[in-house]
């Protein structure tokens, strides 16, 4: 018996154990959309396959319900919000203008394997290894032309900005915030020898 696997079949597959990419600019494919019963109306999860084989999902928040009816309680500025970041999740998938409005826009327009295989162009920002609540990112959707010029041109991807970090201690001494600690004790106190 001997081993015999196809070319191709490593494609879009990480080894265990395998980080999320650097911060940058990648081709990502949306390979199911999902509901939890926590989750608030109207907020689904994208699951996100960038071409490394790496997953995760992103929150995306949806206007209308699956029946499409307008979600209650939002304003004219919250519908029209989430209609934009959903036409550029559209748009970085290679739908035009004329084709969004003459059509239904359901799941089979988002999903890789409904879509004629389509893919979406993100800005990508890894979370903090070591720092707890720091989450992959997914800081915008790109189209195919600025995702290109983006990545040619070496742009630099804005990274998360670094957990607070309590005031460094020198010498014994904390930096002052208004507070003044007594002086440190001496021999001529009889406190320490």
């Amino acid at each position: 018996m001997a081993i015999n696997i196809p070319p191709g079949a490593f494609k879009g597959v990480r080894s265990f154990g395998a980080g999320a990419p650097d911060a940058g600019f990648y081709p990502v494919s949306i390979v199911k959309i999902e509901t939890h019963p926590n989750d608030k109306p109207g907020k689904r999860r994208f699951h996100l396959q960038f071409d490394d084989g790496f997953t995760m999902f992103a929150f995306v928040n949806l206007p209308y319900d699956d029946n499409g009816n307008q979600l209650a309680g939002l304003n004219e500025n919250q519908l029209r919000g989430q209609l934009a970041n959903l036409r550029t999740i559209l748009e970085s998938l290679g739908y035009d203008g004329e084709t969004l409005d003459s059509g239904n826009v359901t799941d089979e327009w988002f999903i890789h394997s409904s879509n004629h295989g389509r893919k979406g162009y993100v800005e990508f920002v890894p979370g903090q290894k070591g720092v707890q609540g720091s989450y992959n990112e997914i800081k915008g959707w790109l189209n195919k032309s600025t995702y290109e010029a983006r990545k040619d041109s070496g742009a630099p991807v804005q990274t998360a900005t670094s957990a607070p970090v309590p005031p460094a201690v020198t010498n014994g001494v904390a930096p002052s915030t208004g507070a003044v600690l007594p002086p440190a004790p001496s021999v001529a106190q009889g406190i320490v020898s």
